[in-house]
């Protein structure tokens, strides 16, 4: 079967990918998108569209921390825009909302957590504010008398996940990139031209490779290491509010689930999610969504009432220090790019890691815009010091 051509190949046909294959647009490139979303419960799924650059952090180095707080911050400062020119190149609704994010507390050792990080929040520039309980609930009548105190991120955000990844489907076709449902068997880089063979025994041949295969991701290309992915299954649940108020998203305390609460278009809430690692099935346990209800209850009183309506899970991709894995891995073959790792951040960090891939896969300039971050601190060769790379040229 001969093979057919493409300048860039993306695996991975979720929010990352499609974002990336967004940003190459306009640019004289044949893109296809290979989404095998079917067989493995994309990261959408678990997703409920917090863009919540406030609350999000990594662990391990400071430096690196700080690194994502940015990188979060500047795809948040994005976002206005991104959503907007989404939904005048489709005619859709995305449901981005700029109401703030509220986390709560429920006792002073809570609060005071809180107050620590709304100063710090405060000192890299954040209008992030602290509230007592009183004030909490005059901004969010739908709180319980049990809440203390709050924090509050008035510039953090949330959309709507599927109606975004529905968009950017709307939009890559509509600017001829081509959408693949099926599965990446294997890559062969050993030529100039990458060769890919699809599930259907459909090869393709292209230039460039990104790998945004999310959970998914797997040892598909020799001489790449393999991405140090684990997935974490999240169970959530929407229920219908109805008539009643509720704008605002928030952030339960730990007790024992770490609930949260999204309010969608026409009455739809979001309550989620669980987090279990190494878990690849698509079943909602029982017992989980009784926890994550009897939480938010908790919080906000009127969800005992409220019927649900729907329920589901996804696969977030984990790395082993919370941050997400971005461009060329200087010890594997060249022109393979890596867009993997952004854990429960996808969905805000789409904006910015597709500016900064487009930027790299492009090779700088080129792709019209400076890069909304550096790279250096989510490239591959951290997960492995031992190894030297060679430069980047």
């Amino acid at each position: 079967m001969s093979a057919t051509n493409f300048d860039i190949a993306i695996i991975g046909g979720g929010v990352i990918g499609l974002s990336i294959a967004r940003a190459l647009t306009g640019h004289q490139l044949s893109v296809a998108v290979i989404d095998a979303g079917q067989e493995t419960p994309p990261a959408t799924d678990a997703a409920a569209g917090m863009l919540a650059a406030s609350f999000e952090t990594a662990s391990g180095e400071a430096s690196l921390a700080e690194a994502l707080y940015t990188l979060g911050a500047q795809s948040l400062a994005a976002w206005p825009v991104f959503a907007a020119t989404l939904e005048e190149e489709t005619g859709l609704s995305l449901d981005y909302r700029d109401d703030g994010i509220l986390a709560v507390a429920f006792d002073e050792p809570q609060a005071t957590a809180l107050k620590i990080s709304g100063d710090q929040l405060r000192a890299r520039g954040s209008g992030a504010s602290f509230l007592d309980g009183g004030a909490a609930r005059r901004l969010e009548p739908a709180l319980s008398d049990r809440v203390v105190a709050a924090l509050y991120a008035p510039g953090d955000a949330q959309v709507d996940p599927r109606k975004v990844l529905i968009a950017l489907r709307t939009t890559f076709r509509k600017n001829a990139g081509v959408l693949f449902y099926e599965r990446v068997e294997h890559v062969d880089c050993s030529k100039d031209t990458r060769q890919l063979t699809l599930s259907n025994g459909e090869r393709l041949g292209v230039k460039l490779v990104v790998l945004a295969s999310g959970a998914a991701a797997t040892q598909l290309i020799a001489g790449l290491p393999p991405p140090p992915i684990t997935p974490v299954k999240g169970e959530a649940f929407a229920v219908d509010r109805g008539d009643n108020e509720f704008r605002h998203v928030i952030r339960c305390p730990a007790q024992p689930a770490l609930p949260y609460l999204c309010p969608k278009a026409e009455g739809r809430v979001i309550i989620g999610a669980t987090e279990i690692a190494g878990r690849r099935d698509a079943s909602v346990d029982d017992a989980s969504i009784r926890r994550l209800r009897a939480s938010a209850a908790d919080v906000v009183p009127a969800v005992h009432d409220w019927p649900e309506t729907e329920r589901w899970s996804g696969l977030r991709p984990a790395t082993p220090d919370g941050a997400p894995i971005l461009g060329r891995d200087l010890r594997g073959p060249d022109g393979v790019f890596l867009a993997l790792g952004h854990y429960r951040n996808g969905i805000l960090l789409a904006p910015a890691c597709a500016m900064a891939l487009a930027r790299e896969i492009l090779g700088g300039d080129a792709a019209g815009a400076s890069p909304l971050t550096h790279l250096q601190p989510f490239r591959p060769e951290r997960f492995d010091c031992g190894v030297a790379a060679r430069e980047h040229g």
